[in-house]
């Protein structure tokens, strides 16, 4: 049976931390000095890699704890923290370092090819969307579930890519206040999901003390 609640929340999580509309302006920027049509292949290709690189990890991620002996409360409460820095510069307004530095981007505009960094990695999959795939992975309570979050993953990025290639429409129609205002509201409710999972790690590790 399909756990609607687990499906909505997973691609709610997942399209807030990838934010496909705060990234319009950086896209934009990054963008402007290519043809339409070159554009438009650069961004499939950005989109293909980093929903490649997000799927990887999600499968991996419980392969990567064991070996390096670490329990998924630790990570959940580590991930939390994370996302809720990430919700914090958001809210603020400001680019999030975690996703990428002006010495990268700068470092960007002088290749050929920027599709790999830091557009498909850390614009869209960065250690944010990671966090976030691998959690909601381990929050699966069946086989189901676990279709169901890949098949949002997949859905949040085709949603991305159309968000994008559409770029100059959408920064159009939202403008600069426009697209500010959905990243801070986008911010407030990561900030909600980021506590939910701390709480949440830090409930296990207790749980786990009393136990042990």
């Amino acid at each position: 049976m399909i756990d609607l609640n687990y499906a909505i929340y997973s691609f709610v999580a997942m399209f807030l931390i990838v934010d496909p509309i705060g990234n319009v302006p950086v896209f934009q920027s990054l963008l402007e000095m290519y043809y339409v049509k070159n554009r438009s292949q650069m961004i499939r290709r950005a989109v293909i890699i980093a929903m490649t690189v997000t799927i990887i990890f999600t499968i991996g991620g419980n392969h990567i704890f064991r070996l390096f002996g670490i329990n998924l409360y630790s990570f959940r409460i580590a991930g939390g923290i994370l996302l809720f820095i990430i919700a914090i510069e958001m809210l603020f307004g400001t680019k999030t370092r975690t996703e990428s530095t002006k010495e990268e981007k700068r470092d960007a505009m002088s290749r050929e090819d920027i599709v790999v960094m830091p557009l498909a990695i850390p614009l869209l999959a960065g250690p944010g969307a990671i966090t976030m795939s691998i959690v909601l992975f381990n929050q699966a309570k069946n086989f189901i579930d676990i279709i169901i979050l890949f098949a949002n993953i997949i859905l949040v990025f085709a949603i991305s890519y159309i968000i994008l290639v559409k770029s100059a429409f959408v920064f159009k129609l939202l403008g600069t206040t426009g697209t500010k205002v959905i990243m801070r509201l986008m911010g407030l409710l990561l900030t909600s999901i980021a506590v939910q999972f701390i709480i949440t790690g830090i409930s296990e590790a207790i749980m786990e003390m009393m136990h042990g």
